[in-house]
């Protein structure tokens, strides 16, 4: 009886230590080589009033790299700031670190079947190029798997506007008190293969959370829980950068959300500056539903439509995806929540108050005014017609709705210092999409 004891003692003890192995190894993948890479060979940085602007360019360990060697300062300060973000959620949440880093642990090997290999690479590049921890660089990158936080967005464009062309308002509401507000960067990636971007983000993060391509698609989210949620799939960040590298009309935006696999509610709304039209789409991780401008589709009592205008807070049109979620009132009414009242019906009443009149300044005042007091981490307006942007970061715990915001004429921009026109000099205007003319 004492031997078979022992015998089944030793097994157990075995089998648990086979677990524990086993369970690390899966949480801490391997990685590709390390490459030798000359980050100012093809990447430099520059600054526009007193923001980094980091140019990256090449393959995704090139870029990678180069933003992890040209950011290093910031990167390794998100690292901090991350670090104490979890111990915040500690003391408020009783959540210990090692737990909480568990569990992203867990998301991102949930998700990593969904990542493209591509972006796998860039990650290891940023860890190499600025000497972070590889498996923190991996957290950061599904973080939005497992919080969510409200945003709005509108696109505005033909009639609705004073000269025709496609604005369009993103406000990142989420935590202001984590500190990610001192490592903003404006990355300006040139990716072999695929389109030319900008990212309005933070040093350790190569998921898009704002930004705008160079074929006129611009870009926004809005945090919608929801019931029907899963770990499995690609984070947000990660499929609005895919719809910025590979997309160049919304027929491949369309294509894109429907073939993505999605984890957790979110609402987007994409534009197409050179179209001059846009989109919304709300997702669940098995629900994708698309809207246009004045789409006879929004039936439900709450729903405000305008013509050359697609926004979006929280709350769903579609009655599927909105009997699914958990925000906004639901399963009642959206009225009386601040997602509705302050953020979507705030919008809508301020572009019907200046419908036909909305240039860069009107809209820049519907994007201060319906951020989210406290929480409001960084606010971006683009000209997706003619490629400018206009970013605000929150500064010493401050909304980015009340600081200045910053101008960066991406034509100008993705030329090299050097072969710019002098500052007051036009730069040649993007070609019109076939058919917009008549649009004006």
């Amino acid at each position: 009886m004492l031997k078979f004891l022992k015998k089944t003692f030793v097994f157990l003890v075995g089998l648990a230590l086979v677990v524990l192995v086993s369970g690390y190894v899966w949480i801490h993948p391997s990685r590709g080589p390390i490459e030798k890479v000359d980050p100012r060979e093809k990447g430099y940085t520059e600054d526009i009033d007193g923001t980094l602007v980091l140019h990256l360019k090449g393959s995704p360990y090139e870029m990678g790299y180069q933003r992890g060697s040209l950011a290093k300062d910031k990167v390794q300060l998100m690292v901090k700031r991350f670090d104490e973000l979890l111990a915040k959620a500690k003391e408020e949440m009783g959540l210990p670190k090692f737990a909480a880093n568990l569990i992203l642990d867990i998301t991102y090997q949930l998700c990593a079947p969904y990542i493209p290999e591509r972006y796998k690479r860039e990650m290891e590049g940023v860890a190499d190029g600025s000497g972070a921890d590889l498996q923190v660089i991996r957290r950061g990158q599904v973080i939005s798997v497992i919080t969510e936080r409200g945003c709005s967005s509108f696109a505005l464009w033909g009639k609705a506007t004073a000269d025709g062309k496609l604005y369009q308002g993103r406000n990142f509401d989420w935590i202001l008190d984590a500190g990610l507000e001192d490592t903003a960067v404006l990355a300006l990636y040139e990716p072999d293969g695929h389109n030319r971007f900008a990212s309005a983000g933070y040093a350790g993060q190569i998921g898009v959370l704002s930004g705008m391509n160079m074929e006129g698609m611009s870009i926004a989210q809005i945090g919608a829980i929801t019931k029907d949620k899963s770990l499995r799939g690609t984070p947000l960040e990660l499929v609005l950068r895919r719809i910025l590298e590979e997309c160049s009309n919304l027929d491949q935006v369309t294509a894109l959300m429907k073939s993505v696999k999605h984890t957790v509610g979110f609402n987007y709304v994409i534009a197409d500056g050179n179209a001059r039209d846009a989109r919304a789409y709300e997702t669940t991780a098995h629900q994708v539903a698309m809207f246009g401008p004045n789409d006879p589709k929004e039936t439900c009592e709450y729903a405000i439509r305008i013509e050359d205008a697609v926004f979006r807070a929280d709350e769903a049109m579609d009655p599927v995806v909105r009997g699914l979620q958990e925000c906004a009132n639901a399963p009642g009414l959206p009225y009386g929540s601040n997602s509705y009242d302050h953020r979507y019906k705030g919008i809508a009443t301020r572009v019907q108050q200046n419908f036909g009149k909305i240039d860069q300044n009107i809209a820049l005042d519907i994007l201060r005014a319906t951020a989210m007091e406290g929480d409001n981490l960084h606010a971006v307006l683009t000209n997706s017609t003619d490629r400018q942007m206009w970013v605000a970061h929150a500064k010493n715990g401050k909304d980015a709705s009340l600081q200045n915001f910053v101008h960066y004429d991406l034509n100008r921009l993705f030329q090299r210092p050097e072969t710019r026109p002098a500052e007051n000099t036009p730069v040649a205007p993007v070609p019109e999409a076939a058919g917009v003319a008549a649009a004006k």
